[in-house]
């Protein structure tokens, strides 16, 4: 594999006030090798990104996709994968939280080393609390249904095979998820500490609805074996944790309200199994 390349890959929603020093600063970090580029996925901002890119900017080495609506960072992410040019990918946020300096180091780490992944942690949060508390709760959550051995599975800035994340599933908010799949597919990765920045212009989009995608999320990954196994057995499971919830509580028939609550549970049981069992069909005629 040609390592001397990299596609560097931007979900960006909102940020036409710091896209021209990201960029510029992308510019400086990766001047020096010459089969880059960077792909700059709009995620349906309210004002067209490419608006506010200067002239300088617009080459050859910079696309720029526009969603026609915000789809969210984890397709955001998958598209611009699926445009790529080169078999290094790059992953940072457009909001210069995370400098591009920081992206080049580990891309450089990643080029010394014989690994599929390299990521990060930020060492030293520039978060107000609400959103530092919330990404601690989302984590936990993360860590939690992942086992993962690694320690801020939320920071965006990694470097990865190409061949590595077209290998996973990447839809709904499974960007988080990232790290804890490529594990399951024992790719060799290491971590690194990074610098965070304090977000200058703009405002986040993090908030508390953000934790139940984790939660939904990581039920699927901790069933589906961080989504190795088929659709179908992954709700299997479920449905048979209700199918026996169920008979068990059965026994009660003569106490109304439990007997209520199992035949509740049996009949969402062969309701879910029907589901993946529909599912999984759906996915294969998609295929």
């Amino acid at each position: 594999m040609n390592k001397n390349n990299i596609s560097i890959v931007i979900p960006a929603y909102n940020e036409e006030l710091i896209v021209n020093v990201l960029l510029e600063e992308i510019k400086d970090c990766f001047q020096d090798i010459e089969d880059h580029e960077i792909i700059l996925i709009d995620d349906g901002s309210e004002n067209l990104l490419e608006e506010h890119i200067e002239k300088k900017f617009k080459n050859e080495k910079l696309k720029i996709i526009r969603n026609s609506f915000n789809i969210g960072q984890t397709s955001a992410i998958k598209i611009g994968v699926n445009s790529s040019s080169f078999n290094i990918i790059g992953l940072i946020d457009g909001d210069m939280q995370n400098p591009p300096t920081e992206l080049r180091r580990l891309y450089d780490i990643f080029l010394k080393e014989d690994l599929d992944a390299v990521v990060s942690f930020r060492e030293k949060r520039k978060d107000n609390n609400y959103k530092i508390v919330l990404s601690k709760l989302g984590n936990m959550f993360l860590k939690f249904f992942t086992k993962s051995k690694f320690k801020d599975l939320g920071s965006s800035i990694k470097v990865i095979k190409k061949e590595c994340l077209t290998s996973i599933k990447l839809d709904g908010e499974l960007h988080r998820f990232i790290v804890p799949m490529l594990e399951k597919r024992n790719y060799k990765i290491q971590e690194f500490g990074t610098k965070h920045n304090f977000r200058e212009v703009g405002k986040s989009n993090y908030g508390i609805n953000r934790l139940i995608p984790v939660f939904v999320d990581g039920l699927l990954f901790y069933l589906s074996n961080g989504f190795t196994s088929t659709k179908r057995y992954s709700v299997g499971k479920i449905a048979f944790f209700l199918f026996f919830f169920s008979s068990i509580f059965n026994i009660f028939v003569h106490r109304n309200p439990i007997f209520v609550i199992s035949m509740l549970a049996l009949i969402l049981s062969i309701f879910i199994f029907a589901l993946g069992v529909f599912i999984e069909k759906d996915s294969n005629e998609l295929n």
